[in-house]
């Protein structure tokens, strides 16, 4: 049902990442000790106990180094759902947040918190009847829930978007290719293309079987890498079999995004997930999900209790 495939990544990739806890992924232990130790190398930790999800025990984890403290969650597979970034943040990604949530609203944002999130894309043919045959991508969190569908459209839309300017320099691209050699795909795989990032002063290394966002100082933004069918966790792998006829194509994406507090026209509070160039992941408002649950639970409630008798 699903096999390899390893054409180029060119998507845009535009997000921040560590190093150290990117390659933890590719490194899937059970043992969650193993597993935090491999993310924060040196770092304090402490088991807060553990909750299903989606029918997966997830571990919720605190984090604490010199750079200062953070949450994790980790599942029973050796996968991180979700793991914070204890670290300082840098001037220049301060002011990409600043700079887009300027653009977009009239306050500042309050609560700032930086997360990395894992998850899969899986590439699903369709083929029509009287029609050329089209990619779906599904993504998937760790725990095998659905994230995302993007339409055949929004897939090739991605993939033209990241025609992006070569870069000229072979000095600069020497020693991106380099750095990503060095802490991502090894000496392998075949360079592909170094091109201009949609973020100022950062660049894509693309290679066969993965793809690396980066600058010359080698902080990291994004990484997408191939993956087979036994490199999926257990609970990827198993919604894929139960809710796609066939899959051709799967990628582990490691991505990093800020989360912040807006107030609403009405004064509710407004989560807001945006990632550093600005795209907005999510938007939470607590008050109007809670309102919607309430009224499908009593709709729920409603049809399911019997029709009142008939009085003789």
């Amino acid at each position: 049902m699903f096999k390899r495939f390893t054409t180029p990544i060119v998507f845009t990739l535009a997000m921040t990442l560590c190093a150290g806890a990117a390659l933890a992924q590719a490194k899937r232990d059970p043992d969650v000790q193993k597993t935090i130790e491999r993310a924060y190398p040196g770092a304090q930790s402490q088991v807060m106990g553990n909750e299903t999800i989606n029918g997966v025990k997830v571990y919720n984890v605190n984090i604490a180094n010199k750079q200062g403290s953070s949450t994790a969650q980790i599942t029973e597979f050796g996968d991180f759902l979700l793991y914070g970034a204890p670290q300082k943040e840098t001037d220049s990604t301060k002011q990409m947040l600043t700079g887009n949530v300027g653009q977009l609203f009239q306050n500042q944002p309050s609560d700032v918190q930086k997360f990395r999130s894992t998850s899969y894309l899986i590439d699903v043919p369709v083929q029509a009847k009287g029609k050329e045959e089209q990619t779906y991508q599904i993504r998937f969190d760790a725990v095998g829930r659905v994230l995302d569908i993007l339409t055949p459209e929004e897939v090739r839309g991605a993939q033209k978007s990241a025609q992006r300017q070569q870069v000229k320099d072979d000095k600069v691209a020497k020693q991106l290719e380099q750095i990503a050699r060095d802490r991502f795909v090894g000496k392998e795989a075949a360079l592909q293309q170094i091109t201009q990032s949609d973020v100022p002063g950062f660049y894509e290394v693309d290679l066969k079987g993965a793809a690396v966002t980066l600058n010359e100082q080698g902080q990291v933004l994004r990484l997408r890498e191939d993956v087979e069918a036994k490199e999926l966790p257990k609970p990827v792998l198993q919604a894929i079999d139960q809710l796609v006829k066939r899959s051709v194509r799967g990628q582990r994406v490691d991505e990093e995004y800020f989360q912040f507090t807006q107030q609403s026209p009405t004064g509710n509070a407004v989560v807001v997930k945006m990632r550093p160039d600005g795209d907005i992941i999510d938007v939470v408002n607590t008050q109007a999900r809670q309102e919607e649950e309430a009224v499908v639970a009593k709709h729920k409630q409603q049809k399911g209790e019997a029709p009142a008798k008939k009085s003789d």
